[in-house]
């Protein structure tokens, strides 16, 4: 019989230290495990509370047609007016007052002798007084000639002045509503940063907790700082810019589309209206006028009546008229220099204002391509907008669905990365509107709607975002004889979407395509179920069976390829038959639909048309088999009621067995010219590309 008293002590005492450290240990990691909970509940309900908010708002505006003129070039301001029409008026005063000056001058000139008499060289007369008094007309320099040259040139400082003016105006029109522009865009991109505030500073509390407990990776800690980094330096940026303290700050409050420049429209209203801002015509012209030669000739005439007192008193006084000229030309003969110095005195004093456009078309081409450019970065991270769409989708689902995936931090994460996304769109948007804004003070008389157009985000010409419409059908035949690396690469470089993966029961290949679909959840990826026993046991638990096997959180859709009039006593009875489909048919669509997915099948060119009308209303997407007679009249001819009926729905199957290789294929599919198209099926499609490999191999070799 065991007893404890035979037990040395230390065992005893080793055995209760152990059951002790046993027991705190179990008790501290059940406490770290409430407590990760906890934290967990903490993220999970941020982001029950913040997922839905997307900003759409301020990018779905690009949907808008231009109906009005953004930028519309106002009166100036009652101090720019006043001062422009001063100068204005003082021009017009001169050129009134040389107008009138012919250069007629009176003249009255008095001598008076007080000591010796003063002998007159010219008239040989002793006086002791004179008075001489007449008219004289400068004709050319100083006079009438020079006045209406001076009248020249005032008329084209004058023409030049209201162009410098405008050109000033337009520039501050520029100025200031590139300010509007900036703070109109700073507001909207300040309201989404203090959305992504509020998520941070939540968001990184717990994620510092959790850090601490060593319960997530330091790359999700450092993200959590990189973003708080992030909001902090963008919030400097936009809202010191914002809220300066500047006087007359009009507010800019205009929906701006997302548009299109057409160049042979921008080039046709160039043409129609091109604004001179230049001054370099009316400045040549005044300095050839100023360095004309006749300018330093003097030429005058008078009249002059003379009176003199003459020193002898015997002698009597002496008075006359006389009519003379004068006449006085340089000898000096440097009127290139003289111009070149005027001309160059003007354009230093005009430099700092004057817009000069040596070629307004290269100018514009120079703009669009700017503006092009940033359209293009536009696109791009709009596709990278429906990228990270996507993922939160499938975020969505998991979560819905109770998904053990789920992880609310990462979720939070890509959340962040979407509303950082609408803000670099609205910087792209605005640097936009700003290249607008210069092709408007280039053409300040034409509307931007006669040269752009709206793009409407649903149509961006954005291959990756909106990629054709290209279905491959994947059956289980692909995945015995291709690994998924090789798969997921072909359906990749061949641009697949949708890929109709086949579905069954077998472990091996369910334990297959689940994988596969894990590893590639973002591809448009749609479950197929081709066995037509089902139309006879219905669809009900085989569903319910394929939920349970697979995360449909990963997957687009469901496909059915059933084919009842394949199956024994079709013909005989043809009603039933479709009765029987158009049932199994709803009963995908209830499943589908409780699941939010898409419902497509596929169909032979000879159903009626009220089963057309049928899957019309319960399907998505519609393949229509075209199979064994692949000639194009043919084909166009028997899907022409499903086209009637399905319309945009109607994608067109073509089978790799009718067709030698795949150029074949892809030439046929050009000459029916459906816009939706779809091969079956990718493992022939890679015999096909194995096949063309070997014959050029082959070819070498021979050679």
């Amino acid at each position: 019989m065991f007893s404890m008293d035979r037990v040395p002590k230390r065992t005893v005492y080793s055995f209760v230290l152990f059951f002790s450290a046993w027991f705190f240990a179990n008790a501290q990691e059940s406490n770290k495990d409430e407590l990760v909970s906890g934290y967990i509940k903490v993220l999970t309900t941020l982001w029950e509370t913040s997922n839905t908010k997307t900003f759409d708002n301020y990018i779905v505006d690009s949907t808008l047609s231009l109906k009005a003129e953004p930028f519309k070039i106002l009166n100036d301001t009652n101090s720019q007016q006043q001062k422009k029409e001063q100068l204005l008026r003082l021009n017009k005063l001169q050129q009134a007052i040389n107008k009138k000056d012919v250069g007629l001058k009176y003249t009255l000139n008095y001598q008076e002798n007080f000591n010796s008499p003063v002998a007159d060289p010219q008239e040989i007369v002793v006086f002791k007084r004179r008075a001489v008094t007449g008219i004289e007309w400068d004709i050319l320099k100083g006079g009438i000639f020079d006045n209406r040259t001076k009248n020249k040139i005032l008329k084209l400082e004058f023409d030049a002045l209201e162009k410098k003016e405008y050109t000033t105006s337009l520039l501050a029109f520029q100025a200031k509503n590139t300010e509007q522009l900036i703070r109109h865009f700073n507001a909207k991109k300040i309201d989404i940063l203090d959305s992504r505030k509020k998520l941070n500073n939540e968001q990184t509390v717990t994620v510092e907790k959790l850090w601490s407990i060593k319960h997530i990776t330091k790359d999700d800690y450092l993200k959590a700082i990189q973003n708080t980094t992030d909001i902090n330096a963008q919030y400097n940026v936009y809202r010191n810019y914002n809220e300066a303290d500047l006087k007359n700050r009009e507010k800019f409050d205009f929906d701006l589309p997302i548009l299109d420049i057409e160049l042979s429209k921008l080039f046709q209203s160039a043409n129609v209206t091109n604004l001179d801002t230049s001054l370099a015509g009316p400045n040549s012209e005044i300095a050839k006028l100023k360095s004309l030669f006749i300018n330093e000739v003097n030429f005058s005439t008078y009249a002059r009546y003379s009176y003199y007192d003459v020193y002898n008193n015997l002698s009597p006084n002496r008075a006359f008229m006389s009519l003379g000229m004068n006449l006085t030309v340089p000898l000096t003969f440097n009127q290139k220099q003289k111009r070149e110095y005027y001309m160059l005195q003007r354009q230093i004093a005009d430099d700092k204002d004057e817009v000069v456009n040596h070629d307004i078309q290269i100018n514009l081409l120079n703009y669009y391509y700017e503006y092009q450019y940033k359209l293009k970065q536009f696109k791009n991270l709009y596709h990278k907008r429906l990228v990270f769409l996507e993922l939160l989708r499938t975020e969505r689902v998991k979560h819905d669905l109770n998904d053990m995936e789920f992880n609310p931090n990462t979720a939070l994460f890509i959340l962040d990365d979407y509303w950082s996304n609408a803000i670099e769109l609205l910087d792209l948007k605005q640097d936009m509107y700003k290249i607008l804004l210069t092709l408007k003070t280039k053409l300040p008389n034409v509307n931007i709607t006669e040269y752009t157009k709206p793009l409407n985000l649903n149509n961006l010409n954005i291959a990756s975002s909106n990629p054709p419409f290209k279905a491959v059908y994947v059956w289980s035949d692909a995945f015995k004889n291709h690994s998924q690396t090789v798969i997921n690469e072909y359906c990749k470089v061949n641009e697949f979407n949708p890929i109709l993966i086949s579905y069954n029961t077998n472990k091996i290949y369910l334990q297959d395509v689940s994988e596969f679909i894990s590893k590639n959840y973002t591809s448009n990826i749609h479950l197929m179920i081709g066995s037509n026993k089902l139309l006879k046991t219905g669809l009900v638990g085989y569903l319910d069976s394929l939920k349970n096997n697979i995360k449909l959180s990963f997957v687009k859709g469901i496909h059915l390829d059933l084919e009842p009039h394949t199956l024994p006593g079709f013909k005989e009875n043809k009603e039933a038959s479709f009765e029987n489909y158009i049932t199994i048919l709803k009963q995908a669509k209830k499943f589908a639909d409780d699941n939010k997915l898409e419902l497509s099948v596929s169909i032979p060119l000879s159903y009626p048309e009220n089963v057309l009308g049928e899957i019309n209303k319960n399907c998505n997407i519609v393949y229509l088999m075209a199979y064994e007679n692949v000639d194009p009249d043919f084909i166009i001819k028997k899907s022409a009621e499903e086209k009637a009926i399905l319309k945009t729905k109607c994608v067109l199957a073509l089978r790799t067995k009718d067709f030698d290789n795949r150029t074949d294929m892809d030439q046929q599919f050009k000459k029916l010219g459906f816009e939706k198209t779809a091969y079956h099926d990718l493992d022939d499609l890679i015999k096909f590309d194995n096949t063309s490999i070997n014959v050029k191999d082959d070819n070498k070799k021979e050679k």
